[in-house]
């Protein structure tokens, strides 16, 4: 046999070299698991059974799981991705947020890519109405919220980059 060790044995070795090479370029191990002491294996059976609890006990506090912890960078990316409505909640907003260049560098490029899905929604509405897909009306309807969400956009990149230059 070419490896007659067991798995644990060649992890073991494996650490072992690893905690060498480390010492002798005169740093520590890092090592998730460090090197254990020899331990007897023990053999386990089936686990014990669980007494029941009581129901006072099933009735207690709940635990929940901690909430999701988020970057203020990946959440102003995501709220970018939505148009907002109220263009003087948005700027409050920004206000609030301290206008850190970063911030406002990554909302900038938000928002130019957001004005390129307008582009590329309005060439979409046109070839639906050069297909008859959708009436004139509707054209013009959709077109209509084009337009005002892209002028949104070009006032609040304005005031950005206005922020951005000071």
């Amino acid at each position: 046999m070419v490896n007659e060790e067991t798995p644990e044995e060649r992890l073991k070795k494996y650490k072992e070299r690893i905690a060498k090479m480390a010492q002798s370029e005169g740093r520590e191990t890092k090592l998730t698991n460090p090197l254990k002491s020899e331990e007897p294996i023990v053999e386990r059976g089936p686990p014990p059974k669980p007494a029941p609890a009581p129901l006072d006990a099933a009735i207690g506090p709940r635990i929940n799981p901690p909430p999701v912890l988020e970057s203020p960078a990946k959440r102003e990316l995501r709220e970018s991705q939505v148009v907002k409505k109220n263009r003087q909640a948005l700027v409050k907003k920004l206000e609030e947020k301290g206008k850190s260049r970063v911030m406002l560098r990554a909302r900038q490029q938000a928002i130019t890519s957001q004005l390129k899905e307008i582009k590329s929604r309005k060439s979409m509405l046109e070839l639906q109405l050069k297909r008859k897909v959708i009436s004139k009306d509707e054209f013009n309807k959709r077109r209509e919220l084009l337009v005002k969400e892209g002028q949104e956009l070009i006032k609040e990149k304005a005031e950005i980059d206005e922020a951005l230059s000071e």
